[in-house]
């Protein structure tokens, strides 16, 4: 498609180099934003929308919807099994299993250890996020705070997740779950717990988020779906990956206490 559309489009040399990047990694192209691309292409904003608008296109969104519109039908058609399956049901797994193995890189696997061994280090660790971002956030939550960890979810109104945020310094850590638009309260709190000391992790889907300026380790995490709804498998994956990594380590308190409490409150329907 972008082959075609360049027939009939005077390019110049920044905008050759939009086109690699529209061409080598039609994922990250389908869902990013002009500045991302504009970023891994090394060329401003404005370039991204020119090569656009010379390839007939209104703008950059115009063009990134008919770059998805592409990548989501070669998931499809070039599939060994069920090569003519088109419904949703299948191209959201197919996606999902695309996004997992591209999160799978060298520089994530790292920042996941280091998380890990951030969290260990850790006197408390305070997990802050808004909107989808609260699903995994609890899921680290819920799965650490087993293993022994002093870890809580601060997930609800900015005011009352200013709490734990101002309680931080050097001893601590603080996990930032950020998925799709970044509110101003969550980048507020990020810079807040950076300048009290606090280590500080963070697990986005954008390579330029500006999150990523104040981290100590960052996990860029793919949420592509197929349609505008993000798809937050590869977030829990990660977030399971960290768990795997606490759960492997010296410092994992073990659960049986907690399954012990449990049976004595009779909290658990077994079956006989």
């Amino acid at each position: 498609m972008l082959a075609q559309r360049a027939e009939h489009a005077n390019l110049g040399a920044q905008a050759d180099r939009v086109m690699q990047v529209l061409a080598q990694m039609p994922q990250f192209a389908s869902y990013a934003s002009g500045r991302e691309v504009a970023e891994r292409a090394g060329v401003n904003v404005s370039t991204v929308v020119r090569t656009a608008q010379q390839l007939d296109f209104d703008g950059w969104s115009d063009l990134r919807q008919a770059l998805r519109a592409e990548y989501l039908n070669s998931l499809v058609t070039t599939s060994p099994d069920h090569p003519g399956s088109k419904d949703a049901a299948t191209q959201m797994l197919r996606q999902d299993a695309a996004n997992l193995a591209s999160v799978s890189t060298d520089a994530n696997i790292t920042a996941i250890k280091n998380i890990a061994d951030a969290m260990i280090e850790a006197r408390r660790i305070v997990v802050i996020t808004s909107g989808s971002g609260t699903g995994p956030a609890h899921i680290l939550s819920y799965l650490a705070s087993i293993y022994g960890f002093d870890i809580h979810v601060a997930a609800g109104p900015a005011t009352s997740q200013a709490i734990p945020v101002s309680h931080l310094d050097e001893r601590d850590c603080l996990i930032v779950v950020n998925v799709w638009r970044l509110t101003r309260a969550l980048r507020g709190l990020t810079r807040q717990a950076r300048k009290r000391g606090a280590t500080i992790a963070v697990l986005t889907d954008l390579h330029s988020s500006p999150l990523n300026t104040y981290a100590d380790h960052v996990v860029i995490t793919p949420i592509e779906g197929i349609n505008p709804t993000p798809s937050l498998t590869a977030m829990v994956a990660v977030v399971q990956s960290i768990l795997a990594q606490l759960e492997s380590s010296d410092a994992r308190s073990s659960a049986k206490d907690i399954e012990k409490a449990w049976e004595q409150l009779d909290l658990m329907d077994d079956q006989p």
